[in-house]
């Protein structure tokens, strides 16, 4: 009876230390426990008395401290709280633990593809999708002049009268300022070394119409004009390059040898942007008052860009009405009514109207990519449940429903996907650091473009939800499969009706490679095309740097002149210099470096008196042309070829009024005859043709632009100076340096960069978007690869009883070795036949980043074709060898 008594203490006492432990672990175990415990005291007191039972009270009470609060504490034990979907996703989780190689090679996967998209996304979205950053930006718009009959020019820049015309126009239109940009030389002080920014010039009531303060003040409206007192506002990037003094408000800095108080810093991320008509969005390092009146400029003069705000709530079409409106007015008043238009875009619409196209391309082919991500996911999760089917069919034999089949398969791709989402997430953060370092300058709002928390959370969610997706189709057939077709299939290891789902999936798989190789070849051929292109001039071995001239430092003409004479003459003066010369305008400028956007060719109409091709037309035949300055020598060292007649005269005299025109106008007006001996005329001049030369591109390298029209380059300002060299150009820049610091303290050799780095700046746009689609298309290849290798394994699997009967009856291997080879082939073939209309959908979107090459590119659709069919083929072939190594007699002897 004593013992009796003490084996039930000593139950109670166990029972108590079960409170460490959460309810739904005694509900679930309790009893169990308590009955083995009641066991091993029983056995410990009949062993060795009350001294082994008090032992078993002791490592009873251990036990319980140890374990019972971290069973509360212990995540899977808050998970099986919630029931069902608790213990599901604990037995999910476990179910992965035990495949760790499976799920490494998942979730890279998915993090490869999944990055690559999250990059495209964040441009995307960055770019595109996102508001500008500032006050009401759907109610900014940039007004465009449209020259029509006038000019050849369809995106024109506003005169000063129009801008003044457009604030008296009031109604829906509330606010407007103009815009002007320049290079300026800037001093934080007297014998501090000079360098080059950009100067904004503006209305004062620029930051007011952003919703943007500054730091200390912004401009008051006295603050504009000729007679005003010069202030100036810097952004946050030029105050942290100046050494962000917090002293600087107030202080006097010098531009263009002129002095100026700085009377505000703009906040730490504020960006602005004056679009340009000849070249991409211009930015600026400081803020200035105009220093001159708008409604005195001519207005033949556009210089000037301009930015209305519209009343809130107004519409384009009301805004688009009140400009025109203002058109009319000055079409009528400044043009005779010959048809001159003004007309406004949307601030954001206008600045990525020229990227739009490249990512809307890329977006396409990241969706693609994630699509065949989500198939071949899919795939994988099937091929995974048809090797659990023995485990299934146990499954189902002990009761397990196919609810909690489906919730188990379910949670299984979630964390998969997740994962996947996971490694994106961090790769993406470095990979758009990458591409921004490769992207071309001209991406507009490239500083917006940044992966942070929201873009992060949602690409953990495309992968969270891509896993769910692809788990639908694995749960969907376990838990449909009845009981005796599970153990049927275990019997054939893999026999089950999910054949058809992977052959599905496969086909599908194959269509979107199909599509994503057919974008990637067409941008690829595209800028292989591009690459061939000839730019009308030799980049390699050129360095090129801009010298500024203002005229706060050489007011007289014959100052000008004989600078550039002294810098020419120094340059080519320098060891491994072979030639130099100058120019008003590089090739290839405007787009890869917004700098030098002040430095654009000079757009004039110009005219032949008398010449052959003449129609009578003033408008055909007064076309609008590129001037450009050039020094004599500058045509032999660009390479820029000579067609006919000489260059320009390098003897200065006032008789010699002479000019080079380009081939397209020597065809256009002298069809029949040389130009040479001709005049043409500019405005009030005219000049004598004594060449024609080889149209060197200025802005697009892969097309012609405007007609070019060369003249001396005596006294222009700025000018470009290019070094011609056999070496490493690079190489000749500490010495340009010292040498225009000798020639001139006051002089900052800008921008020195090779041409060969312009041409591949200007090239980096499609070189990136060749990049891109050819590794979605690659990675999407490899994807049906790898799902076509595994239906074409477990194929070779499941009927290898059936193939070694075949063979022992008397078959032969290479006609086995077709036959399962011709299952390949026809998921290829119904996967190209399913692809072949995304291709021309496809070609649609993709059509305004190809140059000289159609959507349809027979040479390439076929290329790609040939191409897909090879490699997946192989992914055939390789599973379907095994074919050649069944031995009938020990397979059938097995079985």
């Amino acid at each position: 009876m004593r013992g009796d008594r003490l084996l039930d203490v000593s139950e109670r006492w166990f029972r108590l230390l079960q409170r460490l432990y959460p309810a739904d672990f005694r509900d679930e175990m309790g009893d169990a426990v308590v009955e083995a415990y009641r066991d091993r005291a029983r056995e410990a007191l009949n062993r060795g008395g009350i001294i082994r039972l008090a032992a078993v009270w002791v490592r009873a009470l251990v036990d319980s401290l140890r374990n019972g609060p971290g069973e509360r504490a212990r995540p899977a034990a808050s998970w099986r709280r919630r029931g069902n979907w608790g213990r599901d996703a604990e037995l999910a989780t476990r179910r992965l633990m035990r495949a760790p190689a499976f799920v490494v090679s998942t979730v890279a996967t998915l993090g490869l593809g999944l990055g690559l998209s999250a990059v495209v996304y964040t441009v995307v979205q960055r770019v595109l999708i996102d508001p500008m950053p500032y006050r009401d930006p759907d109610d900014l718009y940039y007004v465009w002049r449209d020259y029509g009959a006038i000019a050849d020019l369809k995106r024109g820049m506003l005169a000063g009268t129009d801008i003044v015309e457009l604030q008296k126009a009031g109604g829906v239109i509330e606010q407007v300022v103009g815009l002007g940009r320049q290079l300026q030389t800037f001093a934080i002080g007297e014998g501090a070394e000079p360098i080059e920014i950009p100067v904004m010039f503006t209305s004062p009531g620029l930051f007011d119409l952003l919703g943007v303060a500054p730091a200390g003040r912004a401009f008051a409206a006295d603050e504009e004009g000729p007679g005003a007192s010069p202030v100036m506002v810097l952004t946050h990037e030029l105050w942290n390059r100046l050494g962000a003094d917090p002293e600087v408000i107030g202080r006097r800095v010098r531009l263009n040898n002129r002095p100026y108080q700085v009377i505000g810093v703009l906040p730490r991320g504020f960006v602005f942007a004056r679009n340009e008509s000849a070249g991409p969005p211009q930015r600026a390092d400081a803020f200035i008052p105009f220093r001159v009146r708008l409604d005195e400029a001519s207005p033949r003069d556009g210089s000037y860009a301009g930015l209305v705000r519209a009343r809130r709530g107004t519409s384009p079409e009301q805004v688009a009405a009140a400009v025109e409106g203002v058109g009319r007015a000055v079409d009528r008043r400044d043009f005779d009514g010959r048809g001159l238009r003004l007309y406004p875009l949307g601030l954001k619409s206008d600045l990525v109207s020229g990227i739009r196209p490249a990512l809307l391309a890329l977006a396409l082919g990241g969706v693609f990519l994630v699509l065949a991500l989500l198939v071949n996911l899919a795939s994988v999760l099937l091929a995974r449940a048809s090797q659990r089917e023995q485990e299934l069919a146990v499954s189902r034999a002990l009761g397990a429903s196919g609810a909690a089949i489906v919730r188990a398969t379910l949670f299984e791709g979630a964390l998969l996907g997740t994962g996947g989402g996971l490694a994106a997430a961090l790769g993406a953060f470095w990979a758009t650091r990458a591409l921004l370092a490769l992207a071309p300058l001209d991406l507009p709002r490239r500083e917006a473009v940044v992966v942070d928390g929201r873009i992060a959370g949602v690409v953990i969610a495309a992968g969270t939800l891509i896993g769910l997706l692809a788990a639908l189709a694995p749960a969907t057939w376990a838990a449909r499969a009845s009981l005796s077709s599970l153990l049927a299939s275990s019997a054939v290891r893999g026999g089950g009706g999910h054949g058809r789902l992977r052959r599905g999936m496969v086909v599908a798989q194959v269509a979107v490679s199909l599509v994503l190789l057919a974008a990637g070849g067409l941008v690829v051929r595209s800028f292989e095309r591009l690459l061939r292109v000839d730019p009308g001039f030799r980049p390699e071995g050129i360095l090129s740097f801009w010298v500024r001239m203002p005229p706060e430092f050489f007011p007289k003409i014959e100052d000008v002149i004989a600078l550039q004479d002294r810098i020419e003459q120094e340059l080519a003066a320098l060891p491994g210099v072979s030639g130099a010369s100058a120019t008003s305008v590089l090739p290839l400028c405007p787009r890869p470096l917004p700098a030098f956007a002040a430095a654009r060719a000079y757009q004039t109409t110009i005219s032949f008196p008398g010449a052959p091709g003449n129609t009578g037309d003033a408008d055909r035949d007064t076309p609008l042309a590129d001037q450009i300055g050039a020094r004599v020598t500058y045509l032999d060292v660009m390479g820029i070829r000579l067609l006919a007649g000489r260059p320009l005269d390098p003897a200065r005299r006032d008789d010699v009024r002479e000019a080079l025109i380009d081939s397209a106008l020597a065809r256009q007006f002298f069809p029949t005859g040389s130009p040479l001996g001709a005049e043409v005329r500019i405005g009030d001049r005219t000049l004598t043709i004594v060449g024609v030369v080889r149209q060197a591109r200025l802005y697009d390298i892969h097309q012609d632009g405007r007609p070019q029209i060369f003249v001396h380059a005596d006294g222009y300002r700025p000018l470009a100076f290019v070094l011609r060299t056999g070496g490493d150009p690079r190489a000749l820049i500490p010495d340009v340096r010292q040498a225009i610091r000798r020639i001139d303290p006051r002089l900052v050799a800008a921008e020195i960069r090779p041409m060969e780095e312009l041409v591949d700046h200007s090239l980096r746009r499609q070189h990136i978007s060749a990049v891109l689609l050819s590794a979605f298309a690659l990675g999407a290849l490899l994807l049906a690869a790898m799902g076509l290798y595994g239906v074409v394994a477990g194929a070779v699997m499941r009927r290898r009883h059936e193939l070694a009967l075949r063979l022992a009856v008397g078959a032969d291997h290479r006609a086995l070795l077709r036959l399962v080879l011709r299952e390949g082939a026809s998921l290829v073939t119904a996967g190209v036949l399913m692809g072949a209309p995304g291709i021309y959908f496809a070609g649609r979107v993709i059509r305004g980043v190809l140059l000289g090459v159609t959507p349809l590119d027979p040479l390439t659709l076929t290329s790609v074709a040939v191409g897909l069919g090879l490699v997946t083929m192989l992914a055939c072939y390789v599973p379907a060898r095994r074919v050649l190594g069944i031995d009938p007699a020990q397979l059938l002897r097995h079985e």
